[in-house]
């Protein structure tokens, strides 16, 4: 069944508009009629093949939600309701102003390290607090997408697959399932591992790192299995070469929540304390951060470094990295302007036949099959193979990603 707004879900949230869609389902402005106040509405759909197996999902779903609607912290999204409709469930929370994290990046790319750092201070409160539950949560996909502006705060929202770690709940998600968005995910995570608390520790170190470097560092565009790989055995370089207008001690501390071995992962309640003295510390009266190129061996200065402009290769890949969110989130007319800028940032530069700008225009491909502007797209794709044929070694894997794609659609 088909949602659509002026439908009204257990005869009491009467959708208004569809606001966000992904994987698991849609998200809805809609009105409680009851109370008479704006609600956002997220919906899960079941994708198991079997009616027992779909009434499972419900079952996991209800157990699951009742835990998300007993959530009381000032960084987590109030849930106040769950229920479900013609076998669609839902969940109904508070509506917020928005925007999302992931949608300031967009638009402004590196963020002052003050305005990061009250984000980080919040964000590991909420995690900080789900963590020392009596019933744990993992919330399992932490991302910049999912920490969600209202007003002057930060709200962890889209508990949508997160896992309880009671011996008497089930989760809705089992091991052996890889769960989450992969950039952002933990090593073990990508491996279809038992959910644990470090793993959320490592997407928020990751969200911190994108958040001050400008992009994830582990994204590799349309190429899930090169972002897997960099996920689990590529070490980033230290976040203090990127910027030096950071705390001192930021740097290891986000070194050490993104540890490949999860053991070695400082616990949230370090991560919150840390990341709440550094900021109180950037936020005192007079407070001076090191002004001195890195390296130089020099006295620090009065004033911080601004961070070196980025060259058009980094500004196309932060644009692609955008582009495939917005794809990944539905927005396919603005993921299609990201990636078209993306190329003419590098054709700009006279690099119009770097591998970033064949990873853009496959990113135009797939965002107007997406479309469902078929005929166009599959002119586009066939010349884009012919192009990057001649441009790389045929047997390229980027080569190899176009025909399969290629192969799908015939």
């Amino acid at each position: 069944m088909e949602l659509a707004p002026g439908m009204a879900l257990g005869d009491r949230y009467r959708l208004v508009e569809r606001i966000g869609r992904g994987g698991f389902g849609e998200v809805f402005r809609a009105h409680d009629e009851s109370l008479g106040r704006p609600v956002a509405v997220k919906t899960l759909r079941t994708t198991e093949a079997t009616e027992a197996a779909g009434q499972a999902f419900l079952s996991r779903f209800e157990r699951e939600a009742r835990v998300m609607a007993s959530l009381r912290h000032p960084a987590i999204v109030t849930v106040h309701d769950r229920g479900v409709y013609e076998g669609i469930a839902y969940v109904v929370m508070e509506l917020l102003s928005g925007p999302d994290l992931g949608t300031i990046q967009q638009q402004r790319r590196m963020l002052p390290a003050e305005e990061v750092m009250g984000y980080g201070v919040q964000a590991a409160s909420a995690v900080r607090y789900l963590h020392g539950l009596p019933e744990p949560v993992v919330h399992r996909d932490l991302k910049p997408a999912n920490l969600v502006l209202d007003g002057g705060a930060v709200k962890l929202c889209d508990f949508g697959i997160a896992a309880v770690l009671a011996p008497d709940l089930t989760r809705m998600t089992q091991a052996g399932q890889m769960m989450g968005t992969p950039i952002f995910a933990a090593p073990e995570q990508v491996r279809g591992e038992t959910a644990s608390p470090a793993w959320d520790v490592f997407s928020l170190g990751t969200v911190l790192y994108s958040l001050f470097a400008g992009g994830s560092p582990f994204f590799a565009g349309p190429d899930l299995a090169e972002s897997l790989r960099r996920v689990q055995f590529e070490q980033p370089r230290p976040l203090s070469s990127w910027r030096a207008d950071i705390p001192e001690r930021l740097s290891p501390l986000v070194a050490a929540m993104m540890d490949k071995q999860a053991e070695r992962r400082p616990p949230a309640v370090v991560v919150a304390h840390e990341l709440t003295a550094m900021h109180t510390a950037m936020t005192a009266p007079q407070a001076q951060y090191p002004a001195t190129p890195l390296g130089s061996g020099g006295a620090a200065g009065p004033e911080p470094i601004p961070p070196a402009a980025p060259d058009p290769a980094t500004l196309a890949e932060q644009r692609i990295q955008s582009a495939e969110h917005l794809l990944n989130g539905g927005r396919y007319a603005d993921a299609d302007r990201e990636f078209a800028e993306a190329v003419k940032l590098m054709k700009a530069a006279g690099q119009g036949g770097d591998r970033r700008v064949l990873m853009a225009e496959f990113g135009r491909v797939r965002a107007g099959y997406a479309r469902g502007d078929g005929a166009a797209s599959a002119i586009r794709l066939l010349r884009l193979t012919d192009r990057a044929e001649a441009l790389l070694d045929p047997s390229d894997e980027f080569v190899q990603v176009l025909r399969r794609f290629q192969a799908m659609r015939r």
